[in-house]
């Protein structure tokens, strides 16, 4: 009878211990969606910051400058998308020459639009080594936003164009989609204090 109290006993104590870690994960796993959710409320767009930077939680814990940096990540990710969408668009065997050339144009503000956004990364990568973090910040912010006024220059290039209205729409929802993502980014970066 002993024995199996023991192993009872035994069993109760694993099972009380491991329900106490699942409390812990769960209560950390709030903390942190809760972290996410109060940096994205106040955002330029906090819808698409929560649907973007959620999923991100656990990874960015409650570390603002790693939110920033899964933010500039996310639109990196958002910019090849939609470079992706533009360039079989400007593949289309039915456009004008002058479509083409629109969308040529835009590609490069894309491809623009990229790098800067990595050089906004690079630059807050070495955040941690500069003896300036203001200037680092101040860099950061210059670059994402140079990226997204070349994100918004691919439009510019089909205001007031005869320009199909399928291909336009196209190019406008996933550009507007990136700018939104992009301009979160900013947003977090601008309220980045080390």
């Amino acid at each position: 009878m002993d024995s199996k109290f023991l192993i009872i006993a035994l069993f109760l104590t694993t099972l009380a211990s491991s329900s106490v870690s699942c409390t812990t994960n769960v209560t950390q796993q709030n903390t942190y969606s809760t972290f996410v959710k109060t940096s994205c409320s106040s955002a330029t767009y906090p819808s698409v910051c929560l649907k973007s930077l959620l999923p991100y939680a656990s990874a960015v814990k409650t570390n603002p400058l790693t939110l920033v940096k899964v933010a500039l990540y996310t639109s990196l990710r958002s910019a090849n998308a939609t470079l992706t969408t533009v360039s079989q668009l400007s593949k289309t065997k039915r456009i004008t020459k002058f479509e083409a050339a629109i969308l040529k144009d835009c590609i490069y503000d894309l491809k623009d639009s990229m790098s800067e956004i990595k050089d906004s990364i690079k630059a807050l990568s070495g955040i941690s080594k500069s003896y300036d973090k203001n200037f680092v910040i101040s860099n950061a912010q210059t670059w994402t936003s140079a990226a997204i006024t070349d994100e918004n220059s691919c439009l510019d290039g089909f205001s007031d164009r005869n320009v199909s209205p399928a291909i336009y729409k196209k190019t406008r929802n996933s550009i507007l989609s990136l700018a939104r993502v992009s301009s979160n980014a900013l947003y977090l970066i601008n309220h980045l204090s080390v």
